[in-house]
């Protein structure tokens, strides 16, 4: 996935801060790389052999780009930043209690955040996380008139 991907998916997600930023850091380095891949391309395709110093230019600029791409670019983290390891976790023991059956709704995602102790989420949590499962294919979503349920999907990802 490119960083300009994982950045629109971080920030759609809201992910913490420091992730988003790590994000930033890697689009723009990723964005300086391509762009000292283009002028090297430039030069080695549509620069004319005798333009000596317009070749050698672009090679320097492409060098500088890369330089200052290496400044820039994050390292990779170690360890989730904690938000996202906790709304996974929550993901995964909210999806094993779907498995066990029943229709699903916000609502009753909701309740049981309060019953398994977590606390301060709403059916505004419970709606995006039923999303997020649905999404990767965990849950199945109906719709009938007046009311969205979701059941777990059957193993091997087909719904129904």
């Amino acid at each position: 996935m490119s960083a300009a991907m994982e950045l629109h998916v971080a920030l759609s997600l809201r992910h913490d801060a420091t992730e988003a930023y790590r994000l930033a850091h890697a689009y723009l380095a990723e964005s300086l790389r391509k762009e000292a891949t283009n002028l090297r391309r430039i030069e080695r395709e549509e620069t004319p052999k005798g333009a000596l110093g317009t070749r050698t230019g672009l090679l320097r600029a492409a060098v500088v780009l890369d330089e200052r791409a290496d400044m820039i670019e994050p390292k990779p983290s170690i360890a989730p930043p904690t938000a996202l390891a906790a709304d996974t976790t929550r993901r995964a023991h909210l999806l094993h209690a779907i498995h066990a059956g029943g229709r699903w709704k916000s609502g009753s995602v909701a309740r049981w955040y309060e019953e398994h102790g977590y606390t301060g989420l709403g059916l505004r949590a419970a709606r995006h996380d039923l999303a997020v499962l649905r999404d990767t294919g965990a849950l199945v979503q109906h719709d009938e008139k007046g009311v969205r349920y979701y059941t777990a999907a059957r193993s091997g990802g087909s719904h129904g």
